[in-house]
């Protein structure tokens, strides 16, 4: 299982989220990414979804989408569910 999280820096909504991740990721052992929409090149700030958001895939297929706000008890009860059902 792979969860990504969509952020930006400086946010501090985002820097809660990433380390409840770290700390589902210790827990569970899954693989992790960050990655910054805005920094990439050629996107327009208007294209940029709110962030911050996360991605859970699992063989590369798209499983679950949470989308800000998030709240950090609904996250780490919809990981640990992916992660029950590998």
């Amino acid at each position: 299982m792979r969860v990504t999280l969509f952020t930006k820096r400086n946010c501090l909504l985002c820097d809660a989220i990433k380390y409840e991740l770290l700390d589902l990721q210790v827990e569970f052992g899954f693989d992790f990414a960050e990655t910054f929409p805005e920094e990439e090149t050629g996107v327009v700030s208007e294209e940029v979804p709110r962030v911050p958001y996360v991605t859970v895939e699992r063989d590369g297929q798209a499983i679950l989408r949470l989308e800000h706000p998030i709240e950090q008890t609904d996250l780490r009860r919809k990981i640990r569910s992916q992660v029950k059902t590998q």
